[in-house]
């Protein structure tokens, strides 16, 4: 990686130092400049155009660029690879995800995502047969285009499955069904396993790289072939912060990035003899943890003590400030439901206050079930 290293204005001057003296960083130290950031000597104005139209449908020549979904707060990253990058993460992906009879059949994969690429579907293989189908197209419009295409592998995030899932959605020939982008709890595996008959399998993927996938087995493994992975321990948990090295990313050097997502790790070895390390699927945010004065109380606590009360039938989001929490369920969630799950939460963060108001839906392109707010 070392030429690469050398040709990044941002990491030049590390080039050729052993990866513990390069700075770690945080993603929005490259967002503010994406010319500084890669090693094809692009400014941020050109690779901005480049992703706008990627995303228009235009092709890009040689590169691909795009944008991630984004948080809550707006911000989106910015991707980039060569031709031979998206060959390597198209392999990568198939290998992890896909058992080696699924690569020799005819296969219709549908993407749910915010936005289509050739980064997810430049296989060059007949036997594959890519639709895009954009989150912002309405649920009864993407619903129909999904059973038109026959779809035989479907990859979306949770809440549109759940909304697919709930609306009756049939998809005879589907084979395989892989989620990501957002949390996605056991209750609501559990609740889309019993409409498909399959269960969803999770992919955990960010703008700075494909990070693990899960077998067959139900694991989520981190690809440590591929990247270099260090645990920053979170303070009053059990959990990490991940800070990423990507070893095969030439054009977009990815070198020690900290990551927002609270991480768990799982015990033990799994039977499929993959070696990466096993991992829960992420629940939320490092800055989403309920800090308390005498406790902290992870994302994964609060979506099990909502989730073991109100199952996965009723949307809700649930928040904290250090004084009280709140718990916002749709107005067709039964009272008696809510105001027990609304208990389990004083009890679990060991607050007097309370709220219930109403929700009215996620902000944001991706859904955010617990929050902290921190006055």
């Amino acid at each position: 990686m070392q030429p690469a290293l050398a040709r990044t204005p941002a990491l030049a001057s590390c080039s050729g130092k052993p990866i513990t003296d390069f700075p770690v960083l945080e993603p929005r130290e490259i967002r503010e400049d994406y010319g500084a950031w890669n090693s094809l000597g692009l400014d941020h104005e050109t690779l901005a155009v480049l992703a706008d139209r990627a995303e228009q449908g235009h092709p890009t020549g040689r590169i691909s660029a795009g944008w991630s979904t984004g948080s809550g707060g707006g911000a989106r990253g910015l991707f980039l690879a060569s031709a031979a990058e998206r060959a390597d993460y198209i392999g990568q992906s198939l290998a992890r995800l896909l058992p080696a009879r699924a690569l020799l059949q005819r296969q219709r994969l549908a993407l749910h995502l915010r936005a289509g690429n050739a980064l997810y579907s430049d296989v060059g293989s007949n036997r594959f047969a890519f639709e895009h189908f954009p989150l912002a197209a309405p649920l009864e419009e993407t619903m129909a285009g999904l059973a038109r295409f026959d779809t035989t592998i479907l990859i979306a995030p949770p809440h549109r499955l759940l909304d697919f899932a709930r609306s009756g959605l049939r998809l005879p020939s589907l084979q395989h069904l892989f989620w990501g982008s957002e949390p996605m709890s056991e209750c609501e595996r559990d609740c889309i396993e019993r409409a498909f008959a399959l269960r969803p399998r999770a992919i955990y993927q960010a703008t700075e790289g494909f990070l693990a996938a899960e077998c067959r087995h139900g694991n989520l493994h981190l690809n440590e072939h591929a990247i270099e992975f260090e645990f920053v321990p979170v303070p009053g948990t059990a959990g990490f912060r991940l800070i990423v090295s990507d070893l095969r990313r030439l054009s977009q050097p990815i070198i020690r990035l900290r990551l927002d997502d609270y991480v768990e790790l799982e015990d033990g070895t799994c039977p499929c003899g993959y070696g990466g390390r096993i991992i829960r699927p992420p629940q939320g945010r490092v800055q989403d943890l309920w800090r308390f004065a005498d406790r902290t109380v992870t994302p994964p606590q609060v979506i099990e003590a909502v989730e073991a009360v109100l199952g996965c039938d009723h949307d809700w989001q649930a928040f904290a400030d250090g004084r009280s929490v709140t718990l916002r369920t749709r107005s067709n969630a039964p009272s008696h439901l809510a105001e027990k799950a609304v208990e389990r939460l004083q009890d679990l963060a060991r607050v007097k206050t309370a709220h219930r108001p109403d929700f009215g839906g996620h902000d944001g392109p991706k859904r955010r079930k617990v929050v902290w707010r921190d006055d």
